[in-house]
């Protein structure tokens, strides 16, 4: 099924992780992919898998911290293919350093929230003034942020990381407004724990077991249960969905806080009465 063949997609934080398994999806149903990385090396690497697997894809790195990447990104897309049709704004902050620092609000200090918010949502506010240009003059264009269900709860720590992605949901929600009626979507992706390569490696069997608990799923996600849902809203087949926000969390946000605690309790059967 190649549901997007003709189309050229942009997909940030496309070196690793899920962001990497989106650039595969997108250039396995025929889109021609630009892979965004912080580093050449990552761009490079998800590059060369996806030609050898067969897709069309060209690669741009930079750092999104800086305000001329955005930009860069585009205009590299605009060199390669000539236009572009799908803008997935998947990249974050995940270096250990700055996560560490994104704590307790009062201990915090102005570059880490600097930081986050540079890349998390300032790089996808500045991504999308530069493409929604070039997607109205190829007719429209679909928009997809990846964001997080620390964007709609509060959370023990990184604050600065669940406000950037709450202001990520907004900012879909004020580009489906504005260019609605020139033909761009723009959805948000409400995303969980995934286990990714690095997060599996880390996450200790308890903190697992912890996780799947607070799932309604009795499992936590793959890569590949992001990247379908992508696929789709950027497909024509979502062509009458825009100012979404779709929890693709495993209901992790849908559930009352002790979900987990009564479903123990209650040996598994949570209040359903048992006939």
């Amino acid at each position: 099924m190649e549901s997007l063949r003709g189309k050229v997609a942009i997909v940030t934080g496309a070196g690793s992780g899920i962001g990497q398994r989106i650039a595969h999806v997108l250039a396995e149903r025929g889109a021609k992919v630009v892979v965004s990385a912080s580093r050449e090396a990552s761009a490079q690497g998800t590059t060369d898998a996806i030609r050898a697997a067969g897709g069309t894809v060209a690669p741009v790195f930079g750092d999104l911290a800086d305000t001329a990447t955005p930009q860069k990104i585009v205009d590299a897309a605009i060199a390669a293919f000539g236009r572009i049709d799908i803008l997935v704004n998947n990249a974050a902050v995940t270096d250990a350093a700055t996560l560490a620092k994104d704590a307790n609000i009062t201990e915090m200090d102005g570059p880490t929230w600097e930081r986050v918010l540079k890349i998390n949502t300032i790089a996808p506010a500045l991504l999308c003034k530069a493409a929604i240009p070039h997607m109205i003059t190829g007719g429209g264009g679909s928009i997809i942020m990846i964001a997080s269900g620390r964007g709609v709860q509060g959370d023990l720590g990184l604050p600065a990381y669940g406000a950037s992605k709450a202001a990520l949901m907004n900012l879909a929600l004020n580009v489906a407004t504005q260019y609605g009626k020139q033909g761009i979507r723009a959805n948000s992706l409400v995303v969980g724990m995934v286990m990714t390569p690095p997060v599996a490696a880390s996450t200790e069997p308890a903190m697992l077991a912890l996780f799947t608990g607070h799932h309604l799923t009795p499992y936590v996600a793959d890569p590949q249960d992001i990247a379908e849902p992508v696929a789709f809203l950027a497909s024509d087949a979502a062509r009458f969905i825009t100012g979404a926000t779709l929890a693709v969390d495993g209901g992790m946000t849908a559930h009352a806080a002790p979900f987990a605690d009564v479903m123990k309790m209650s040996g598994g059967a949570g209040m359903i009465k048992q006939e």
